[in-house]
């Protein structure tokens, strides 16, 4: 993660967490904690130390690497190993693991308040990774992050699930091996995706990989993303059942290389009547995919080739995907035909500037 976007210097109040600070244990330090306060938690395990965080304009930061939380069973109010009570909430460098509860439904992250900025995050083997509420007054954005084994395995909770939010924002992250569930499901308003990678490799059983529950406005930029053959859906995009309205009901796919090892299905699905535009994209599969379900396009310069050609889009512990010798050829773009495409990702959670005139087809514009 970029310096830049590491825990800001604090303006108010910090308080500390850890062996020998002001806080033993996180539950205490939230507790404790004022609207504009600033959390410092050193780096390490903290195990069963659940909390709900109800000031608003709060800070929580891993210092030293990130703070590791593990549920071992113990969970908030019947809902996970955080509940955010509070409004505008921005956690960096928290890892949130194995969160259970009666109902089947437990989170990381539980969102109630609006507005929740994540930075260098992690979510692994939780019911679902975040759960959060509605309210179009709230944004959510995610950089840096990973969402990696989160469900229970009923196909009703997700690597992530966002509620009817006004904005939800995804940038150089990776979510991956969903169980049975969405790699990412989303009810908001307007939706931007950026520079992430979504996969599920050989034997992940995801549903959808991008699933716009309510449809709305979706632009998806310079992202990687594999449907693996042990999927538990052969979609791997969805939009549907919009609720916002003619002017929230458009999908954008540009400069994105989707992969698919799953025999036949469809790479996009769309149940709303949306505006669908694709541009300079690389539709890889095998089976006869459909591009295409629901909907007519306006496309330009895209690719449509087998997975064959995209080798190592299934390795989820290292994903490369840059196209094989023979595709390169039929990529080439004599300009850059999308502006607003700067930056792409050779790997997770990596991003890199374009520079020049020219572009290639798909979301990588030089080999990782």
């Amino acid at each position: 993660m970029p310096a830049s976007l590491a825990c800001p210097t604090p303006i108010g109040r910090v308080l500390t967490v850890g062996p020998g600070k002001q806080y033993v244990t996180i539950r205490a330090a939230a507790a404790a904690s004022q609207s504009g306060d600033t959390i410092h938690i050193s780096a390490g395990e903290y195990r069963g130390d659940v909390a709900t965080w109800s000031a608003n304009n709060l800070t929580i930061c891993g210092v030293g690497g990130r703070a590791k939380l593990y549920a071992d069973g113990v969970h908030e109010g019947g809902k996970g190993i955080w509940v955010i009570a509070g409004s505008n909430t921005t956690i960096h460098s928290v890892a949130f693991h194995d969160a259970r509860v009666p109902d089947q439904n437990g989170a990381g992250i539980r969102q109630e308040g609006p507005t929740l900025t994540l930075r260098d995050a992690g979510f692994y083997d939780n019911e679902n990774g975040v759960l959060s509420g509605g309210g179009t007054n709230s944004t959510i954005t995610i950089e840096y992050s990973e969402f990696a084994r989160n469900g229970f395995g009923d196909g009703f909770t997700h690597n992530i699930y966002i509620g009817e939010v006004g904005a939800l924002n995804v940038r150089y992250s990776f979510f991956h091996e969903a169980k049975v569930g969405h790699n990412l499901k989303t009810r908001a308003r307007e939706n931007t995706i950026e520079n992430s990678y979504f996969a599920d490799g050989a034997n992940g059983t995801s549903s959808y990989l991008l699933n716009f529950d309510n449809g709305g406005r979706a632009v998806v930029r310079g992202n990687l993303l594999h449907k693996g053959p042990a999927a538990n859906n052969s979609i791997l995009i969805s939009h549907y059942a919009n609720i916002w309205g003619a002017s929230y009901n458009s999908l954008t796919l540009e400069h994105n290389t989707l992969v698919s090892t799953y025999s036949g299905g469809s790479f996009i699905d769309i149940n709303t009547g949306a505006n669908v535009t694709l541009t300079a994209n690389i539709f890889a599969g095998i089976g006869n995919p459909s591009l295409l379900g629901g909907a007519t396009a306006a496309q330009t310069s895209n690719v449509v080739t087998n997975a064959s050609q995209i080798p190592g889009a299934s390795n989820v512990a290292a994903p490369n995907f840059w196209p094989a010798a023979a595709l390169l050829p039929q990529l080439n773009l004599a300009t850059s035909v999308v502006a607003g495409y700067s930056n792409d990702s050779p790997r997770p959670h990596a991003v890199r500037a374009i520079t020049g005139t020219t572009r290639m087809i798909g979301a990588l514009q030089s080999p990782p």
